[in-house]
């Protein structure tokens, strides 16, 4: 900002570049809407609110709401399988200006290339992307993700402008149990001042106490009105979370009132690419709380200014002399949709459309995808017992319960039983070369032939493979490789279906309508099959995931994520 240029004009010695007049200005320092308002602003920045002053451009608002761009308080751009500019082709003409972006899931499979490829990949585009660096790669020491990334890792990055703070915290046994390592990372960015994010599901009373006085200001992991409120009451502030398989806003609006409003946030969390286009973002989001009932300046503030405030975002959250020209202009409050977008004073969307391509070069990030050791023995399961621990998938869940039962023996060897939808699954290592393959079944998929894959595998992000059958369940594991990552389905040696996502197993390099139209086209395959879980290769890409109760599976086996431990797959 060159503030002698930007005193001049507000002093009406040098011409605005752009005025917007006749706006309701959704005024979130006031606590108001006010009717009649003209807006100035020169190179970005708004220079006056209802000044007088002379601009080079006017565009009559006509009584549009002008309220500020909204902000995305936690998100992970690979969820979307885009890279950065095309998940903000999707975004920005939504109205969202910011997103905060934790790449946990890049950075455990490149690490430090990682880091780099995000940062590199998102600049120069119509939102602001920041960043949280990760704190848990790998998630646990239950899996094997592709990188480390010690507190010496982080330090370099503590001074980009663009890294805002220290991601998700998720292991808050090792919090807890002050595990050196985590409180390494922890104290770094205690003592540079900057903000902590957490992820704490269920944690309440003194282990919640002992959390937040760890430095931890924020969890997007509450599931009741009553989690929130003790979460708020003892410092922290709340995510409202309206992810596409995770969706907890609806069952927080209940604890937002006028004494709690101030701790709450907007964030998206992992949201995939279909649903930005069919539902939306944050402007979905934003339209919920609306219908419930929400004051319409607390919903703004939810949405635009406490974000800002969490995350040290001076000059960002509301409109006002000397903050960014980040607005969003929009018909009705009973049904948001963004009419206008402005980025740095420049409108960059109308109806819902950017106004100009972004062209944004991919950065090369090598292969990740290092499973060349496979036979179709590895798929093979011994019977070694009477029953067995099943993981019990749920749909738009990913938490999971846990079966006990008998499995179907032939010649020795426990196979799938499609009548119980009891599926053989497996979780191969694939950053290192180990040979780790973890063992298992899994009901809830409902799969009644052929095999289902992906190296989308949450957190670690190993190849995860569930099958009727060892020929389909070997096909699928080597066509994964073949195309570098991404989602697979065949039926013996036939590839009925894939989606490659050649950067980390994680993006496509490819845009967004492709890999929309190949995910939809999977949802009319399994349609088809007619399988039970509408979404079975989301399911399937939580269920590596030990930070989530109850059972779940990695390279190094079956981990029951209550007592936080591994645990054998025979239940004697």
């Amino acid at each position: 900002m060159n503030e002698k240029k930007i005193i001049d004009a507000g002093m009406g010695r040098e011409a605005c570049d752009l005025n917007l007049e006749n706006c309701r200005l959704v005024d979130l320092l006031r606590g108001e809407i006010r009717s009649g308002v003209n807006v100035s602003v020169l190179d970005g920045f708004v220079v006056g609110v209802d000044d007088g002053l002379k601009a080079r451009e006017t565009i009559d608002l006509a009584g549009l709401y002008l309220a500020p761009s909204l902000i995305d308080a936690h998100m992970h751009v690979e969820s979307s399988m885009l890279t950065p500019s095309e998940y903000a082709r999707l975004v920005a003409p939504l109205g969202t200006g910011s997103v905060v972006a934790d790449p946990h899931e890049i950075v455990n499979v490149l690490g430090y290339d990682g880091m780099r490829f995000m940062l590199s990949a998102s600049e120069d585009l119509p939102l602001d992307m920041y960043f949280m660096v990760p704190s848990c790669v790998p998630a646990t020491s239950f899996d094997t993700s592709g990188a480390v990334f010690h507190a010496s890792d982080m330090h370099p990055f503590i001074g980009d402008p663009r890294v805002l703070g220290l991601g998700e915290v998720m292991n808050y046994p090792g919090v807890l149990g002050n595990d050196p390592e985590l409180h390494d990372k922890l104290a770094l960015f205690r003592a540079a001042g900057k903000p902590i994010d957490g992820h704490a599901p269920g944690l309440s009373g003194a282990a919640l106490s002992a959390y937040v006085a760890a430095g931890i200001g924020s969890d997007h992991e509450c599931a009741t009105a009553e989690e929130a409120r003790e979460k708020i009451g003892k410092g922290m502030y709340v995510m409202l979370r309206e992810g596409s398989t995770t969706r907890d806003l609806r069952n927080l609006v209940p604890a937002i009132d006028r004494g709690t409003a101030h701790r709450f946030l907007l964030c998206s969390d992992d949201r995939h690419p279909d649903d930005l286009v069919d539902e939306g973002n944050l402007d979905n989001s934003l339209r919920a709380l609306l219908a419930a009932g929400v004051d319409p300046i607390d919903a703004f503030r939810i949405a635009c200014q406490n974000p800002a405030a969490w995350f040290n975002l001076r000059g960002v959250g509301a409109i006002a002399p000397g903050y960014r020209a980040d607005f969003v202009a929009f018909e009705s409050l009973g049904d948001f949709r963004a009419k206008l977008v402005f980025k740095r004073g420049a409108k960059i969307a109308e109806d819902g459309k950017l106004l100009a391509p972004v062209a944004r070069p991919i950065p090369s990030v090598r292969d990740s995808v290092n499973v060349k050791w496979l036979s179709a023995d590895d798929f093979k399961i011994p019977a070694e017992g009477k029953k067995i621990r099943v993981i019990a998938a749920r749909p738009d869940s990913v938490v999971t319960g846990v079966t006990v039962a008998e499995p179907r023996v032939v010649d020795g060897l426990c196979e799938s039983d499609v009548a119980r939808d009891f599926l053989k699954i497996f979780v191969i290592e694939r950053h290192i070369g180990s040979g780790n393959i973890g063992q298992g079944f899994i009901h809830g998929l409902g799969l009644k032939r052929g095999a289902i894959g992906g190296t989308v595998s949450h957190d670690s992000h190993n190849m995860i493979v569930a099958g009727v059958d060892d020929a389909s369940i070997f096909k699928v594991a080597r066509h994964l490789n073949k195309i570098k990552g991404g989602f697979v389905f065949a039926v013996g040696n036939e590839i009925i279906l894939d989606l490659p996502l050649p950067i980390a197993g994680l993006m496509s390099d490819r845009d967004a309508e492709f890999v929309i139209g190949r995910l939809r086209e999977f949802e009319e395959a399994f349609a088809r099959e007619g399988l039970s879980n509408p979404t079975p290769l989301m399911t399937l890409s939580f269920m590596g995931l030990p930070v989530i109760p109850s059972l779940k599976l990695t390279d190094r086996g079956l981990i029951d994520v209550d007592a936080f431990s591994p645990v054998s797959l025979w239940a004697e």
